[in-house]
């Protein structure tokens, strides 16, 4: 065998070889940068007014993912309205090593959530999932997109076979979108909804703002919510959104 039939035998293997090493010591480094960040938010503001606690983290998804398992994590803060706190038995995040612009996340187990509507009461609810999954896009540092997705979402107040809340950035504006399917004794739920001079925003969008200061911004540069598609029987679908804004 001379060399250039040798160097065609073991050029694919090597070559192979480096790019499979390259991406193991790349996870490595992105793990161990991830867990530092996780370290740093655990107990602290994650943005301003909204803060992340867990009892317990794992990180793992080798060689091409970065996914984060949770046991007992807790989202508290400022709302639009008032203070909120969300508590979840189990939720994990999944993202990918070399293009971090989305991110999936799940919850299982017991979900709590408690917050401020729009007059000041408190409401809450205690729920269990069938299955409930939500997902982010980021663009220019900023988020531009997210969606949540619950099936069988079972509580004392209500039953929803499937509820769906998804949220885009258009322009100047924020565009919204509810379902619910199989709502108590309703069979469909659904609304569009236009948040104009949604810019007012873009600092909560970008992690630099808080919600209350946010959504105080919007309705003083005279920002409305522009309604279509609705289908609600015998249901306020304004006063049902207004925590958000």
């Amino acid at each position: 065998m001379n060399y250039s039939s040798r160097f065609w035998l073991y050029a694919p293997i090597t070559t192979f070889l480096i790019i499979a090493c390259a991406v193991m010591a790349y996870w490595w480094v992105a793990a161990d940068a991830f867990e530092k960040k996780l370290a740093a938010l655990k107990g602290h503001e994650a943005i301003p007014g909204i803060t992340l606690d867990w009892s317990k983290a794992e990180v793992g998804g080798f060689p091409f993912r970065l996914d984060a398992d949770f046991t007992q994590l807790t989202v508290t803060g400022a709302g639009a309205h008032g203070p909120f706190i969300w508590s979840s038995e189990k939720f994990a995040a999944h993202t990918l090593t070399y293009n971090r612009a989305k991110a999936v996340y799940e919850a299982a187990g017991r979900q709590q959530a408690s917050w401020t509507d729009a007059q000041g009461a408190v409401r809450e609810i205690n729920f269990l999932p069938g299955s409930l999954r939500a997902s982010s896009v980021i663009r220019d540092h900023a988020l531009v997109r997210a969606d949540l997705d619950i099936a069988n979402l079972g509580a004392k107040e209500i039953k929803i076979g499937r509820f769906q809340l998804h949220m885009r950035r258009t322009g100047h504006d924020l565009d919204l979108m509810l379902e619910a399917d199989a709502a108590g004794d309703r069979k469909q739920v659904q609304a569009y909804v236009t948040l104009a001079r949604g810019d007012a925003f873009a600092g909560l969008l970008k992690g630099t703002q808080s919600w209350p200061d946010a959504a105080k911004a919007w309705r003083g540069q005279g920002g409305a919510a522009k309604f279509s598609k609705v289908i609600a029987p015998g249901l306020d679908l304004a006063e049902s959104l207004s925590p958000l804004y």
